[in-house]
């Protein structure tokens, strides 16, 4: 993984796809797709300056298109909301400027915003 961008809330990076990422068919595998929806939505909010990042409550994935071996994926992951026990995030996947996946994943950071504040204090 190639970070491209961060800033608060919002992270773009790419991935190239090997044989390691496919399918039986062929295609990236879609538990893969998803693994970047998750690992995407957790530097987002990593992007506002936590250490940690929560637990996952919650993660769905669209795939839209099929992408495969070669295939140079980018994603642009982002904080859609970052509230007091919970932060909604947002993945867009897309191989040549064509979507291929969407996805939401929201994570309890309850913790991690306690531990905010106390170094904050600090």
């Amino acid at each position: 993984m190639n970070l491209l961008s961060a800033e608060a809330g919002r992270v773009r990076g790419e991935v190239k796809i090997t044989k390691d990422y496919l399918n039986a068919i062929g295609g990236t595998h879609g538990g893969w797709l998803s693994t970047l929806v998750d690992v995407g939505g957790s530097l987002a909010i990593a992007s506002h300056g936590f250490k940690t990042t929560g637990v996952s409550t919650d993660l769905s994935v669209s795939f839209l298109a099929p992408s495969g071996e070669g295939s140079n994926i980018v994603f642009d992951a982002q904080v859609l909301k970052l509230g007091r026990t919970l932060a909604y995030t947002r993945v867009d996947i897309f191989n040549n400027d064509k979507m291929i996946a969407t996805g939401s994943h929201t994570k309890f950071i309850a913790r991690e915003q306690e531990r905010a504040a106390k170094d904050a204090k600090e």
